[in-house]
């Protein structure tokens, strides 16, 4: 292979198998021999729904079999995101919105870290910054769908 595929899916494929078949040690060992960073190739794959497994040295899609984060906090997070994602978007009164941010920002301090992590998905203030709020939220229900199989 001279170079890395930028499909996600076949992406996730050659990884998967360069990293089975021994080729390389490490993600990281696999993405410098392709002049990648591997940061660069985990953000983008979180993008499209698969996170790295250290413990399994293979990309996984976004909450399969992930022990990490328990099914029912995931669906938690879900009802109460989704809610006020529908009172949000549809609302045409500022202080209404406001209230919606303070209660979920309120929310996050209390959120599993690991479940943040993977619908902040290595975005800094994620879910935190008042100009991307909106699209912050809609994207974090949209991850938390993928991660139920919605």
């Amino acid at each position: 292979m001279d170079y890395l595929p930028t499909d996600p899916a076949i992406l996730v494929s050659s990884i998967n198998m360069l990293l089975r078949d021994e080729e390389f040690d490490t993600l990281e060992a696999l993405c410098y021999n392709f002049g990648k960073d591997p940061q660069e190739v985990k953000n983008y794959l979180q993008k499209h729904g698969y996170v790295y497994s250290e413990e399994q040295r293979q990309m996984r899609p976004i909450g399969y079999n992930n022990s990490m984060v328990a099914k029912e906090n995931i669906e938690t997070a879900y009802c109460f995101f989704h809610q006020k994602q529908r009172v949000y978007q549809y609302s045409t009164m500022e202080w209404q919105k406001d209230d919606i941010e303070y209660a979920i920002t309120s929310y996050l301090d209390t959120m599993e870290p690991e479940l943040y992590a993977l619908i902040a998905k290595n975005r800094q203030g994620f879910l935190r910054e008042h100009m991307l709020f909106g699209a912050d939220l809609a994207d974090a229900v949209a991850t938390l769908e993928q991660m139920l199989k919605i």
